[in-house]
């Protein structure tokens, strides 16, 4: 994503939207190369690695991959390749939950389009995955152009992440650091008071909590929480364990808050403190 002052206000590039069974993200981009080049800017993979990250073996029909971004990593498994045309493969994160991502190159009058789309099956993550594949494809149109990627800032990308939420009525789901503490921000589609409920019995249940502040409040026929809480015990170890604990019993509070059955899971746990612990250098 191409650097721009604190001041500008971040416009999102794409689109999410609602379905039956779901979300759809979906780009479309524009370049003035012919299809075969873009083609090969998707799936070569030295010019792969300039704009998503290093993928092992490569793009091979039925066969599994291994992506390093850098500060994750990806597998899957290629399910569909067109050469020149299409390319589909499954996506699983380091959280374990698993998408398909499909692309698509058109030719066109006056050089080609590039498409993409991926289909999640709950909002989680959806308007940070939106914001982070804005920039990823921002970093496609650097390479394709012949430029040195550029990278946003935190600060850059959570306010585009924001600004997807608010567009798209979709929301956050990651939290994060300032420098008071831990910070996150959900939207639940239920009353204040019932809300209010939930997250009580989300924290009593997983015994956090007592040093948080938490903001309930009616926003327009949603109900906007806002949890602040002192980090405590240090940075590091600690602050990725207390941001999992907390997203653990936000995700808790909207099952609750719905009538739907929730259990804790250590295994979730764990990957969302890994997950958190990765990002420490950037939350």
């Amino acid at each position: 994503m191409t650097e721009s002052s604190p001041l500008e206000t971040p416009v999102p590039a794409g689109r999410i939207e609602r379905r039956p069974d779901g979300y759809t993200l979906v780009f479309e981009r524009r370049f003035d190369f012919p299809a075969g080049y873009i083609w090969e800017v998707l799936t070569n993979t030295d010019k792969v690695a300039q704009w998503l990250g290093t993928v092992t073996p490569g793009w091979q029909l039925g066969k599994e991959y291994r992506l390093d971004m850098g500060n994750a990593e990806v597998t899957g498994t290629v399910l569909q390749m067109s050469p020149g045309l299409s390319l589909q493969f499954t996506w699983e994160d380091p959280l374990g939950d698993e998408s398909v991502l499909d692309w698509q190159v058109l030719e066109t009058p006056d050089g080609a389009l590039l498409q993409f789309r991926t289909h999640e099956e709950s909002a989680d993550f959806l308007t940070e995955g939106a914001a982070g594949w804005q920039g990823i494809l921002d970093a496609f149109d650097d390479v394709a152009a012949g430029r040195e990627p550029a990278r946003a800032s935190m600060h850059q990308w959570r306010a585009l992440r924001d600004a997807y939420a608010e567009e798209f009525d979709v929301s956050p789901t990651m939290g994060h650091m300032d420098a008071a503490g831990i910070v996150f921000e959900r939207w639940y589609n239920a009353a204040a008071g019932d809300v209010g409920s939930a997250l009580d019995r989300a924290t009593s249940e997983l015994g956090i909590g007592a040093e948080a502040s938490v903001d309930v409040t009616d926003d327009g026929g949603r109900t906007r929480v806002v949890v602040r809480q002192p980090l405590s015990g240090g940075n590091g170890d600690a602050a990725s364990a207390q941001l999992a604990a907390w997203h653990q019993a936000l995700d808790a509070a909207g099952d609750h808050a719905a009538g739907n059955p929730w259990h804790p899971s250590s295994r979730r746990l764990a990957a969302l403190k890994e997950f958190y612990g990765a990002s420490a250098g950037s939350i």
